[in-house]
């Protein structure tokens, strides 16, 4: 039959067979790059993490040692309003003393429910709780939390999108 495909005459293996120098040389260079590709990547999230580290910590640790100073403030200005209730009036008149008192209590809870909402936690005299090693902690957690979210991101509008083309259906 003269559609019979003719054999090459080149026989044996298609690559040629390299060197043992080169076998190690090509084996340590790929070695190499996969180590590298892995501790560059893992070196790029520490690297990350102690950049976000320093700037949590410079923008949050002011801002809550000046909300514990502004709750000491608004305590001892109601100690000292209390004090002045108390001595401007006659304590043996109850009902005024009470009245002014349960007023200026009041008014401090609502300073103080304010603080609480503005991140205040209570914690007076124990230093700050962004330290580096807590604002380290807190840059890792948020690179594992941004990576929950765009899944979770990704899986929720798939199927919003299948949800959809159900419902047209």
């Amino acid at each position: 039959m003269g559609l019979e495909r003719k054999r090459s005459s080149r026989r044996g293996p298609r690559h040629r067979k390299r060197p043992p120098e080169n076998k190690c040389k090509s084996c340590c260079r790929r070695f190499t790059a996969f180590m590298f590709s892995h501790v560059g990547l893992c070196a790029l999230v520490v690297g990350y993490s102690i950049l976000g580290a320093f700037a949590f910590q410079a923008l949050e640790a002011p801002y809550e040692e000046k909300k514990v100073d502004e709750v000491m403030h608004k305590r001892s200005d109601t100690v000292r309003r209390l004090w002045a209730i108390t001595d401007n009036l006659n304590v043996l008149y109850k009902e005024n003393w009470t009245r002014q008192v349960t007023e200026e209590v009041k008014r401090f809870q609502a300073e103080l429910v304010h603080a609480i909402k503005e991140g205040y936690d209570g914690k007076e005299g124990t230093g700050t709780q962004w330290t580096f090693s807590g604002a380290f902690l807190y840059s890792l957690t948020v690179i594992t939390t941004i990576g929950k979210w765009i899944f979770s991101f990704v899986y929720s509008t798939i199927f919003l999108k299948i949800k959809r083309l159900i419902n047209v259906q």
